[in-house]
């Protein structure tokens, strides 16, 4: 399974309803920079994780750990 930081972060973004535009606005900065964060183009800092993670209310070991094949995995009873 290939992890990746980056891509939780956009799919939290989009379970969560926010546009890109609305999270780059609320870290001040642009909406182009913020989806170079989402594709993996730039390095992310402790710092901007820290704050994306309170734009998306989330904690930073969720945005680690998160899976999004929990929200859609049945099982059997």
């Amino acid at each position: 399974m290939k992890y990746s930081v980056y891509e939780n972060i956009r799919k939290i973004r989009e379970l969560k309803n926010l546009t890109r535009e609305f999270v780059a606005a609320e870290l001040k900065m642009s909406t182009s920079g913020y989806g170079k964060i989402e594709r993996g183009d730039v390095d992310l800092t402790v710092s901007k994780l820290i704050e994306i993670s309170k734009v998306l209310e989330v904690s930073i070991e969720f945005i680690f750990k998160f899976d999004v094949s929990i929200f859609f995995n049945e099982t059997s009873r």
